[in-house]
Protein backbone atom coordinates (compact mmCIF):
# COMPACT_ATOMS: atom_id res chain seq x y z
CA UNK A 1 0.00 0.00 0.00
CA UNK A 2 2.70 2.46 0.59
CA UNK A 3 4.79 1.52 -2.64
CA UNK A 4 1.33 2.40 -4.35
CA UNK A 5 0.72 5.60 -2.27
CA UNK A 6 4.84 6.97 -3.04
CA UNK A 7 4.60 5.40 -7.13
CA UNK A 8 1.04 7.61 -7.16
CA UNK A 9 2.86 10.72 -5.09
CA UNK A 10 5.72 11.33 -7.73
CA UNK A 11 2.72 10.56 -10.88
CA UNK A 12 1.47 13.61 -9.33
CA UNK A 13 4.04 15.52 -8.40
CA UNK A 14 5.52 15.14 -12.46
CA UNK A 15 2.36 16.36 -14.30
CA UNK A 16 1.63 18.81 -11.26
CA UNK A 17 5.43 20.42 -12.40
CA UNK A 18 4.23 19.92 -15.93
CA UNK A 19 1.60 22.29 -16.08
CA UNK A 20 3.35 24.44 -13.65
CA UNK A 21 5.93 24.62 -16.12
CA UNK A 22 3.40 25.63 -19.31
CA UNK A 23 1.43 27.92 -16.94
CA UNK A 24 4.77 29.72 -16.55
CA UNK A 25 5.45 30.03 -20.22
CA UNK A 26 1.63 31.43 -20.85
CA UNK A 27 1.89 33.81 -18.05
CA UNK A 28 5.71 35.16 -19.84
CA UNK A 29 3.93 35.12 -23.03
CA UNK A 30 1.24 37.10 -22.16
CA UNK A 31 3.56 39.52 -20.37
CA UNK A 32 5.18 39.88 -23.36
CA UNK A 33 2.02 40.72 -25.34
CA UNK A 34 0.77 42.86 -22.93
CA UNK A 35 4.06 45.24 -23.23
CA UNK A 36 3.45 45.01 -27.02
CA UNK A 37 -0.14 45.93 -26.93
CA UNK A 38 1.04 49.29 -24.24
CA UNK A 39 3.98 50.48 -26.57
CA UNK A 40 1.98 50.10 -29.96
CA UNK A 41 0.18 53.43 -30.59
CA UNK A 42 -2.45 52.45 -33.07
CA UNK A 43 -5.74 51.07 -31.66
CA UNK A 44 -7.65 52.13 -33.51
CA UNK A 45 -6.88 53.96 -37.22
CA UNK A 46 -8.69 55.16 -40.63
CA UNK A 47 -7.84 53.55 -43.56
CA UNK A 48 -7.39 57.01 -45.28
CA UNK A 49 -5.04 57.63 -42.59
CA UNK A 50 -4.16 58.54 -39.25
CA UNK A 51 -4.61 56.39 -36.05
CA UNK A 52 -5.42 56.78 -32.27
CA UNK A 53 -3.54 54.89 -29.68
CA UNK A 54 -3.03 54.81 -25.92
CA UNK A 55 -0.09 57.77 -25.54
CA UNK A 56 0.08 58.79 -29.23
CA UNK A 57 -1.76 59.87 -32.25
CA UNK A 58 -1.34 60.79 -35.73
CA UNK A 59 -3.97 62.42 -37.87
CA UNK A 60 -1.85 61.98 -41.27
CA UNK A 61 -0.49 58.81 -43.85
CA UNK A 62 2.41 58.67 -42.73
CA UNK A 63 4.00 59.19 -38.84
CA UNK A 64 6.99 57.44 -37.35
CA UNK A 65 6.88 55.14 -34.75
CA UNK A 66 8.58 56.41 -31.83
CA UNK A 67 7.65 54.92 -28.35
CA UNK A 68 9.19 57.80 -26.25
CA UNK A 69 7.08 60.02 -27.57
CA UNK A 70 3.82 60.52 -25.54
CA UNK A 71 0.80 62.90 -26.72
CA UNK A 72 -2.66 62.31 -24.94
CA UNK A 73 -5.68 63.88 -26.01
CA UNK A 74 -8.10 63.39 -23.43
CA UNK A 75 -7.92 62.32 -19.87
CA UNK A 76 -9.75 59.35 -20.28
CA UNK A 77 -7.22 58.09 -22.50
CA UNK A 78 -4.80 59.25 -20.32
CA UNK A 79 -6.51 57.37 -17.13
CA UNK A 80 -6.91 53.94 -19.74
CA UNK A 81 -3.18 54.44 -20.45
CA UNK A 82 -2.21 54.64 -16.95
CA UNK A 83 -4.59 51.55 -15.84
CA UNK A 84 -3.17 49.49 -19.12
CA UNK A 85 0.58 50.07 -17.69
CA UNK A 86 -0.24 49.08 -14.00
CA UNK A 87 -1.67 46.09 -15.61
CA UNK A 88 1.28 45.24 -17.72
CA UNK A 89 3.93 46.17 -14.20
CA UNK A 90 1.71 43.36 -12.46
CA UNK A 91 2.12 41.01 -14.87
CA UNK A 92 6.10 41.14 -15.44
CA UNK A 93 6.14 41.06 -11.62
CA UNK A 94 3.45 38.06 -11.41
CA UNK A 95 1.27 39.84 -8.47
CA UNK A 96 -2.19 40.62 -8.16
CA UNK A 97 -3.11 38.59 -10.92
CA UNK A 98 -7.08 39.45 -10.18
CA UNK A 99 -5.95 43.35 -10.32
CA UNK A 100 -4.14 42.22 -13.74
CA UNK A 101 -7.23 41.36 -15.07
CA UNK A 102 -9.49 44.08 -13.91
CA UNK A 103 -6.96 46.89 -14.33
CA UNK A 104 -6.61 45.48 -17.91
CA UNK A 105 -10.35 45.29 -18.33
CA UNK A 106 -10.84 48.81 -17.35
CA UNK A 107 -8.23 50.34 -19.55
CA UNK A 108 -10.12 48.38 -22.27
CA UNK A 109 -13.69 49.55 -21.40
CA UNK A 110 -12.04 53.25 -20.46
CA UNK A 111 -10.43 53.81 -23.72
CA UNK A 112 -13.68 54.34 -26.13
CA UNK A 113 -15.04 56.76 -23.82
CA UNK A 114 -12.66 59.39 -25.28
CA UNK A 115 -13.69 58.98 -28.74
CA UNK A 116 -16.04 62.32 -28.68
CA UNK A 117 -12.45 64.22 -28.79
CA UNK A 118 -12.72 66.88 -31.52
CA UNK A 119 -9.03 65.30 -33.13
CA UNK A 120 -10.63 61.88 -32.81
CA UNK A 121 -13.93 62.77 -34.39
CA UNK A 122 -12.11 64.78 -37.18
CA UNK A 123 -9.81 61.27 -37.93
CA UNK A 124 -12.84 59.28 -37.45
CA UNK A 125 -16.13 60.75 -37.61
CA UNK A 126 -16.24 58.79 -34.36
CA UNK A 127 -19.03 59.16 -31.04
CA UNK A 128 -18.10 57.86 -27.50
CA UNK A 129 -18.32 54.10 -28.18
CA UNK A 130 -18.86 54.52 -32.04
CA UNK A 131 -16.21 54.43 -33.95
CA UNK A 132 -17.41 55.48 -37.15
CA UNK A 133 -14.96 55.65 -39.88
CA UNK A 134 -12.33 54.03 -38.29
CA UNK A 135 -11.76 50.47 -37.40
CA UNK A 136 -10.17 48.81 -34.38
CA UNK A 137 -6.34 47.61 -35.20
CA UNK A 138 -5.02 44.26 -33.90
CA UNK A 139 -3.49 45.64 -30.37
CA UNK A 140 -7.13 46.67 -29.33
CA UNK A 141 -8.20 43.17 -29.94
CA UNK A 142 -5.54 41.67 -28.45
CA UNK A 143 -5.57 43.58 -25.19
CA UNK A 144 -9.47 42.06 -24.95
CA UNK A 145 -7.95 38.65 -25.65
CA UNK A 146 -5.21 39.42 -22.94
CA UNK A 147 -7.97 39.84 -20.31
CA UNK A 148 -9.47 36.39 -21.01
CA UNK A 149 -6.05 35.11 -21.06
CA UNK A 150 -5.48 36.35 -18.03
CA UNK A 151 -8.75 35.02 -15.71
CA UNK A 152 -8.21 32.14 -17.11
CA UNK A 153 -4.42 32.02 -16.54
CA UNK A 154 -5.13 33.47 -12.67
CA UNK A 155 -7.93 30.65 -12.06
CA UNK A 156 -5.27 27.88 -13.20
CA UNK A 157 -2.98 29.33 -10.88
CA UNK A 158 -5.53 29.22 -7.76
CA UNK A 159 -6.19 25.59 -9.22
CA UNK A 160 -2.23 25.05 -8.75
CA UNK A 161 -2.20 26.48 -5.47
CA UNK A 162 -4.83 24.51 -4.03
CA UNK A 163 -3.61 21.41 -5.30
CA UNK A 164 -0.10 21.23 -4.29
CA UNK A 165 1.18 18.10 -3.90
CA UNK A 166 2.20 17.30 -0.41
CA UNK A 167 6.11 16.73 0.96
CA UNK A 168 7.07 13.05 1.27
CA UNK A 169 7.05 12.87 4.98
CA UNK A 170 3.88 14.33 5.12
CA UNK A 171 2.85 11.45 2.73
CA UNK A 172 4.67 8.99 4.59
CA UNK A 173 2.83 10.07 8.23
CA UNK A 174 -0.43 9.69 6.77
CA UNK A 175 0.02 6.50 4.95
CA UNK A 176 1.42 4.68 7.87
CA UNK A 177 0.60 5.39 11.49
CA UNK A 178 3.98 6.58 13.89
CA UNK A 179 5.05 3.13 15.41
CA UNK A 180 6.94 3.73 19.05
CA UNK A 181 10.15 2.07 18.46
CA UNK A 182 10.21 0.82 22.19
CA UNK A 183 6.97 -0.80 22.09
CA UNK A 184 7.62 -4.23 21.88
CA UNK A 185 6.32 -6.12 18.88
CA UNK A 186 3.09 -8.15 19.62
CA UNK A 187 3.22 -11.77 18.93
CA UNK A 188 0.44 -14.08 17.10
CA UNK A 189 -1.69 -15.87 20.12
CA UNK A 190 -1.89 -19.07 20.58
CA UNK A 191 -5.24 -20.08 19.68
CA UNK A 192 -6.23 -24.19 20.96
CA UNK A 193 -9.37 -25.81 20.11
CA UNK A 194 -11.52 -26.42 23.03
CA UNK A 195 -11.71 -30.41 23.54
CA UNK A 196 -15.43 -30.87 23.01
CA UNK A 197 -14.42 -30.42 19.09
CA UNK A 198 -12.13 -33.55 19.23
CA UNK A 199 -14.69 -35.37 21.05
CA UNK A 200 -17.34 -34.37 18.46
CA UNK A 201 -15.36 -34.99 15.73
CA UNK A 202 -13.80 -38.07 16.82
CA UNK A 203 -17.76 -39.72 17.39
CA UNK A 204 -18.29 -38.56 13.91
CA UNK A 205 -15.64 -40.74 12.26
CA UNK A 206 -16.36 -43.69 14.29
CA UNK A 207 -19.47 -43.55 12.87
Amino acid sequence: MRRYLLSYHSTYVRNWRIIGAVWVLCALSTTVLQWLVLVHPAWIGSDEGGYIGLYNYCSTTECPWNVLQIRTLSATGEVAALLVLVSTILSSLAVFSIMVVLTMLAGCLLFPNGWDHARIREICDSKRYYLGLCQMRWPYLLALVLVVDQLTLTMLGFALTLKRPPKLPDLRSTAAPARNPGQPVPRPRNISLPESYYTKSSSRLDL
